[in-house]
């Protein structure tokens, strides 16, 4: 079979404000096309669901519609035009189901969602409505027999959730998306503009109110820090790039500047500027921050677990997350080597290329392309 030239990647619906999907999908569209492949990009648009509406139960269920009703319709059509498929985020399985007879392949982000449901996070429970969609992507993913999965940590989750690969299957990390290149000036005038004091150090976090982002400890591990006799943290204020804090965490430490809505430019420039990322994430499929914090010489402080032991590399400081005195005091035992690790750290984020990821993927499909699937599978 020669050389396929055309390929159809399947996006996220963007009401849901999916924003690292988003832009991950508008980036592999555009680095596939640098490797040689015709290759376009397919969402779902809100036809139903507007953000305009009052009730979020109606916006919701109003997506439904538009994601798993009207979108499949025009998906079927348009799929004929193309010799590959790639569906961009495991939580669009189901759209397989509407591509019986053609070749397709998917990413695995995470499976944290599908954890819960077979009970093996203690205290975490999913919703009816969360419960059945993570029960309709789970019998989806069995479907699918060729996979990309971003860490290996998410492939073991993978094996052990779902079931053995079927098709072909690799490792391919997320790549570094144009962080790294901002000048301290221009992240200066940025943060400034943002409200962040520009005399006064600051400890970053990003990451949503979910359970697993482990946002609560990550203010904890700044009250704790600030009492410890580090040089210039004392003072240090925190930086939280997430939506507002919940009713839950109202009591939040003081000198904590939360900024709900912030664009790629500020996010590199806080990244810039930080003294350090403090990441104790309780689980991920990845961990973006940790290597975009790398690449713009932001030293990192992450949970003492994989994925994220592997993916912060040596450059970084691996703390345990449940034990929140015990990382205050190691980070202050070794604040001197992790500040001296800037360097070191951009040099880890350039393993993280999009030229390198970019090839990969297109290896990967370019082999899927050359094998012999059966008739009428999902190939």
């Amino acid at each position: 079979m020669p050389h396929p030239k055309r390929i159809l990647l399947i996006g996220n619906y963007e009401a849901d404000r999916q924003y690292s999907m988003l832009r991950y999908a508008d980036w592999l569209v555009g680095a596939l096309r640098t490797t040689g492949w015709h290759a376009d990009l397919l969402a779902p648009a809100p036809h139903l669901s507007r953000p305009a509406m009052r009730s979020r139960t109606a916006r919701k269920w109003l997506g439904f519609i538009d994601k798993f009703v009207l979108f499949p319709l025009r998906l079927r059509r348009l799929a004929a035009r193309y010799d590959l498929i790639h569906v961009c985020d495991h939580s669009n399985a189901p759209y397989v189901f509407a591509l019986s007879g053609h070749r397709v392949s998917l990413t695995c982000h995470d499976l944290i969602p599908i954890k819960v449901l077979a009970g093996e996070v203690r205290g975490q429970r999913l919703s009816g409505t969360n419960a059945w969609l993570q029960r309709m992507i789970r019998v989806s993913l069995r479907h699918v027999p060729n996979l990309v999965f971003v860490s290996d940590a998410t492939r073991a989750d993978f094996v052990r959730l779902i079931g053995p690969v079927t098709g072909g299957d690799g490792v391919i990390a997320n790549p570094v998306i144009g962080f790294g290149t901002m000048t301290p000036a221009r992240a200066r005038q940025l943060i400034d503009a943002a409200g962040v004091p520009a005399d006064r150090p600051f400890l970053l976090h990003i990451g949503s109110n979910l359970w697993y982002k482990n946002r609560p400890g990550a203010l904890q591990l700044f009250d704790l820090l600030r009492q410890t006799h580090i040089a210039g943290l004392r003072d240090a204020l925190m930086v939280s790039v997430g939506p507002p804090l919940p009713d839950s965490m109202q009591a939040a430490p003081e000198g904590l500047i939360v900024i709900s809505e912030a664009d790629n430019g500020l996010i590199e420039a806080l990244y810039t500027q930080a003294e350090a990322l403090l990441f104790p994430s309780l689980d991920e499929g990845f961990g973006w921050p940790i290597i975009e914090a790398q690449a713009c010489g932001c030293p990192v402080i992450t949970s003492d677990r994989e994925p994220m032991r592997s993916i912060a590399g040596p450059a970084a400081l691996l703390i345990d997350p449940g034990r929140l005195d015990q990382a205050a005091q190691l980070i202050a035992e070794r604040w001197d080597w992790l500040t001296a690790q800037k360097q070191a750290a951009r040099d880890h984020a350039r393993q993280f290329s999009e030229r390198a990821a970019a090839a990969r993927y297109s290896d990967f499909l370019t082999e899927l392309a050359g094998r012999a699937a059966p008739a009428g599978s999902l190939q």
